[in-house]
């Protein structure tokens, strides 16, 4: 999953955005992008959306909730629980701790509405960078784990630019790596900006994170472009495991080897 398309609860009328643009995911979100005095109104579309088809065919559907810990929170959880089904994910935010999630998962599996795909864990503050490894174990229903740069720089009190978030990233990518899950980056808040994106989005691509949310359409293109692997890229892909199958071999002056092939075997998962 590539593009991770934010939009409001409270705007139904978006919704189809995520198909027309492309998203992998549309995250339909209950946090942050409503305010406290709409957050009933914003559950009551979730449900409705959740009740339809159109959150069950692509994309992929996501609910991000409020802190488990708040009433609204509370709220959320006690929605998804009544509603017909479940989403493919459930976005949490401002994870700090492994048993956040456990409990989560213990709580929806007893009502029988996991996550088909899992549970995304918000990456927000230096704690829940410090945590990553033991959210990534959590449970078996961690799908991905997901920067929150905004929250983060706050914590930390640096710029959006700094060191410390691309530091905070790459911690992100290999605690992901170690538990054979996906890292997903923040969105890029710049909108108009697409010499910023394209900055975040080589960054993002060469250390090892494998999507990135979006909280505007037209991000969505330049996004998948990023990560979706180049025909050349595919064609070595296809070299290396090819050569791998007769055994020890060189590939463009490379020796392949078992880590080389599984390299391989990611790239040609990536375009499929």
């Amino acid at each position: 999953m590539r593009s991770w398309l934010f939009t409001p609860a409270t705007r139904a009328d978006r919704f189809s955005n995520a198909s027309e643009c492309g998203a992998d995911v549309l995250i339909v979100d209950l946090e942050d992008s409503v305010a406290p005095a709409d957050k009933a109104y914003a559950r009551d579309h979730a449900r409705a959306w959740l009740s339809s088809g159109q959150a069950h065919a692509r994309p992929a559907s996501a609910v991000r909730i409020n802190a488990p810990d708040t009433v609204a929170g509370h709220a959320d959880l006690g929605m998804l629980i009544d509603a017909p089904r479940a989403p493919d994910f459930i976005v949490v935010p401002k994870v700090e701790a492994q048993q956040r999630i456990a409990h989560l998962d213990a709580l929806l599996r007893d009502a029988g509405r996991l996550p088909r795909y899992g549970f995304v864990a918000m990456i927000e503050s230096a704690a829940g960078a410090d945590a990553a490894d033991a959210i990534v174990r959590a449970c078996g229903s961690i799908g991905a784990l997901m920067f929150g740069a905004a929250d983060y720089a706050s914590d930390v009190a640096a710029q959006p630019d700094a060191l410390a978030l691309q530091i905070a990233r790459v911690r992100l990518a290999a605690a992901c790596a170690r538990g054979r899950i996906a890292a997903i980056d923040a969105p890029c808040f710049a909108l108009r900006d697409a010499a910023a994106l394209d900055a975040e989005l080589a960054f993002a691509v060469r250390n090892g994170l494998r999507g990135k949310a979006a909280i505007h359409p037209a991000h969505v293109a330049p996004i998948n472009a990023a990560f979706a692997p180049s025909p050349q890229r595919i064609a070595w892909a296809r070299r290396v495991i090819g050569a791998a199958s007769q055994g020890a071999a060189v590939v463009d002056g490379r020796m392949v080897d078992e880590a080389v092939a599984r390299e391989a075997r990611g790239v040609l998962a990536a375009a499929r």
